[in-house]
C-alpha cells in the first residue's frame, strides 16, 4: 500500500503572492534560448508545418531560384556579347576616327605640310 504524506513548507504567509508561484529565474530562461541556434529553430518548424505545405513552399522557392539563375545567366551572356562587340567593332572605329582627325589637323596647319617654310624663330630638330 502507498503511503501519502503532505509536506508543508515553512515560510511567512505575509510575503506570499500568487505571482511567486510562476516566477522563474531569468538567467535560466535566457540560457535556454541562447543555446538554441536559428537553424535548430527552423528545423523545429518542420514538425509544425504539414508535409504538403512544406513541399509546396519548397517547390515554389526552388522554382524562383531556378528562374533567378537562368535570368542571371542570360544577363551575363548578354553583357559578354555587348562588351566583346564593343571591343571588336567600336574600339577600332574610335582609333581610326582619332587618326583621321590627326591627319585633318596636320593638313589644316600651314606649317605642317612638307615644303613650307618654317615660321621665324623655329629651327628643324637635329
Amino acid at each position: 500500500m502507498v503511503k501519502v504524506e503532505e509536506i508543508t513548507e515553512d515560510y511567512d504567509d505575509d510575503h506570499h503572492s500568487e505571482d511567486s508561484n510562476f516566477t522563474t529565474d531569468d538567467s535560466d530562461s535566457e540560457d535556454d534560448f541562447e543555446e538554441e541556434t536559428w537553424i535548430e529553430r527552423i528545423r523545429a518548424l518542420r514538425d509544425i508545418i504539414p508535409t504538403d505545405t512544406r513541399d509546396s513552399i519548397s517547390y515554389k522557392i526552388s522554382s524562383m531560384m531556378s528562374f533567378g539563375v537562368r535570368g542571371a545567366r542570360f544577363l551575363g551572356n548578354g553583357a559578354w556579347v555587348l562588351t566583346t562587340s564593343a571591343l571588336l567593332v567600336v574600339f577600332p572605329l574610335l582609333v581610326e576616327i582619332g587618326r583621321e582627325s590627326a591627319i585633318n589637323q596636320m593638313e589644316s596647319d600651314p606649317y605642317g605640310q612638307p615644303g613650307q617654310p618654317l615660321p621665324p624663330g623655329q629651327h628643324l630638330p637635329s
